[in-house]
């Protein structure tokens, strides 16, 4: 879960190092498995510099030991204050001093990495296991000793993040994989490759460059479609309403995911705002530019949609919420690293959104940047938000390009509302919970209010412990369904306007926003 998947707030994405030439004079074991050793001493590295807590990298290292040796039952680690000894069937095989300073990343992943190549080394069974599968056992148990947002993502998956980051080369579909094992085309983005070539929702892919895509896993029908801009790419598909076979050409573009999607309601725009890449600001202008153009001037206002929105990029976030304000504080960070300590602040001098009344529908699976953009606008008195409490990651993964290039997703900041709280684990609170008023001619003063005293408790807490957590988020409890009675609410509120302003009120007087 990102503000990533992922989520996953992403920012702050660092480049790894350069891969080099193996250093003279290494011991065998070692130099062969250099891969290894550069991903471990970079992510150690980086765990050190900006991990939002200071780590313990003994019960790290142990940790990342024991899941990197997972597959060899005969692999023993002995932990000792003074040092760390791998043993074999009984018999030691390795055994190094333990660093002193637990808070010493580069003294411990260096022991570390000797450790693991004495073990592969001396063990058949980790010689016949593919590198990237150590580095992933080794990384993942490494990862679950951080916090539950921090994780690794192997090479395959980091690919896919970087594209659902940043884009690629592709042809511009959405597919699925159906219960019959079909893949079948569900969206087509408007002026994309395969929208000039004539493909079509609802066509089955039967075969990429006549290569058969029958009962091969969704992966490698993604795999195939990407590749270099430019490149050309032919798709065969079943078209079941002609109950015929084409072949569609056409060249990759650079595609970035869609993740705005404009819809009219009678007077009302709705905004499904589904994740946050590097074109959902712009893209969002441009779907309050086309609502403006369709419904005119009897615009009554906007919905926006982050119902199971995971989250995204950090500044997409700022950028997002600063489409609706003007100035003042959007959100601040706050780590342990210096670069972390940050107020975020508009700074258009004019929203350069429309002036009309706003509703964020929010669900208990709208993580992240989602959160930051819905705490934002309420805290500020610029939408009202409806549904159930949110996700609560309020936290901020920086992103770390590793040597075999893989990703480490590592928190390093927690984020705060322009009031003040965090709501990490917390959630942001609708002003409405959809599940206490019922139908949207039910929706008053009275509904609107149910939630006050709630607000306050919630905006004034700052470090609230698991159980107040607990009992807050059963105020409102999180629910993963998009139920059509948050719209139909959403609708009645934005055409009432004095209830509408109410409704802000409610949640923004106890506010302090800071100018």
């Amino acid at each position: 879960m990102s503000l990533l998947a992922a989520c996953l707030v992403v920012s702050c994405a660092t480049a790894p190092d350069s891969p080099g030439a193996e250093a003279d004079g290494r011991p065998p074991a070692a130099a062969a498995d250099a891969g290894i050793e550069r991903v471990v001493l970079q992510a150690y590295r980086a765990i050190g510099d900006r991990h939002l807590y200071e780590p313990n990298f003994r019960n790290l290292s142990v940790e990342a030991y024991r899941g990197f040796a997972s597959s060899d039952s005969a692999l023993v680690l002995e932990a000792s204050d003074g040092s760390l000894t791998v043993k074999r069937n009984g018999k030691e095989i390795v055994s190094r001093p333990a660093p002193a300073d637990t808070t010493d990343g580069r003294a411990w992943g260096s022991t570390l990495t000797e450790l693991m190549a004495g073990s592969i080394e001396a063990s058949p069974a980790l010689q016949q296991v593919d590198r990237q599968v150590l580095i992933r056992q080794a990384m993942t148990a490494t990862t679950k000793q951080l916090d539950r947002n921090s994780r690794y993502a192997d090479p395959d998956e980091a690919k896919d993040n970087r594209f659902q980051r940043d884009g690629g080369g592709g042809i511009g579909i959405t597919v699925e994989r159906t219960d019959e094992k079909r893949i079948l085309i569900r969206a087509v983005q408007e002026g994309s490759p395969a929208s000039r070539a004539g493909v079509q929702v609802g066509d089955q892919i039967l075969a990429i460059d006549s290569d058969s895509m029958i009962d091969r896993p969704l992966s490698d029908v993604v795999a195939k479609l990407r590749g270099a801009v430019g490149a050309p790419v032919s798709m065969t598909v079943l078209r079941p309403a002609q109950g015929a076979e084409l072949t569609l050409a056409m060249k990759r573009a650079r595609i970035v995911p869609t993740t705005v999607v404009y819809e009219r309601r009678g007077d009302v725009a709705l905004i499904h705002l589904t994740g946050f890449n590097t074109a959902t600001t712009d893209n969002l202008r441009a779907a309050l530019d086309k609502a403006k153009a369709d419904i005119g001037k009897d615009l009554a206002g906007l919905i926006i949609d982050m119902r199971s929105n995971r989250g995204g990029l950090l500044d997409q976030a700022q950028s997002v919420s600063e489409v609706f304000i003007a100035d003042g504080t959007i959100f601040s960070t706050n780590g342990r690293h210096p670069d972390s300590k940050r107020t975020y602040r508009g700074s258009n001098g004019r929203a350069s959104g429309p002036q009309l009344p706003i509703v964020v529908l929010m669900n208990g699976g709208s993580a992240s940047a989602a959160e930051i953009v819905a705490a934002a606008l309420q805290d500020r008195g610029r939408a009202v938000v409806i549904g159930t409490t949110s996700y609560g990651k309020g936290t901020v993964q920086t992103v770390v390009r590793l040597a075999n290039e893989g990703e480490l997703i590592l928190t390093w900041s927690r984020l705060q509302a322009p009031s003040g709280y965090t709501w990490n684990e917390l959630g942001v609170l609708p002003n409405i919970c959809t599940s206490k008023v019922g139908e949207a001619s039910k929706l008053g003063v009275a509904s609107v209010d149910s939630n006050h005293n709630s607000l306050i408790r919630w905006h004034a807490l700052r470090n609230p412990t698991p159980q107040e957590v607990s009992d807050l988020r059963k105020i409102c409890p999180p629910g993963e369904a998009a139920p059509e009675a948050d719209v139909d609410l959403a609708i009645r509120l934005l055409r009432d306007r004095p209830l509408y302003a109410h409704a802000v009120q409610s949640a923004t007087f106890q506010a302090t926003a800071r100018p």
